[in-house]
């Protein structure tokens, strides 16, 4: 697989994108408006390159990485809200586990979905749907 490096600067309200990887003497250069059509627009760049169809296999089994160059605090406080929203993701994840379960056993002493949907906190609808899932 060809992986290449891809480091995106803002310049004024533009991505200014500098390529390296193999088949690349020195680094290629492009831009992007959003650093979301980075990845696409470096593809691009490259499929024409290395005279390559986008959508042809080598094309599309390259690895891009796009590392933004934000500076070492921003870039921190990145990272750690990143970090936080997986773990909050994973706590989502474990409260929908632990609710399915909790309501199973409610439902099963007896208890309708209007009071288990108190005890848990959630609507009588939400029951319905941690019963059925």
């Amino acid at each position: 697989m060809n992986e290449f490096r891809v480091t995106a600067q803002r310049s004024g309200g533009w991505w200014a994108l500098e390529i390296e990887g193999p088949g690349l003497r020195r680094p290629a250069h492009t831009q992007a408006r959003r650093l979301d059509q980075a990845e696409e627009t470096v593809r691009d760049l490259l499929a024409v390159r290395f005279d390559a169809d986008v959508d042809d296999r080598p094309a599309t089994a390259w690895q891009i990485t796009v590392v933004p160059v934000l500076g070492e605090e921003l870039a921190a406080e990145v990272a750690r809200t990143r970090e936080i929203r997986r773990e909050a993701d994973r706590l989502r994840d474990d409260a929908v586990s632990h609710s399915r379960e909790a309501a199973r056993r409610l439902h099963e002493q007896g208890l309708p979905h209007r009071d288990i949907g108190a005890l848990l906190g959630v609507s009588h609808q939400a029951v319905s749907k941690l019963l059925a899932g």
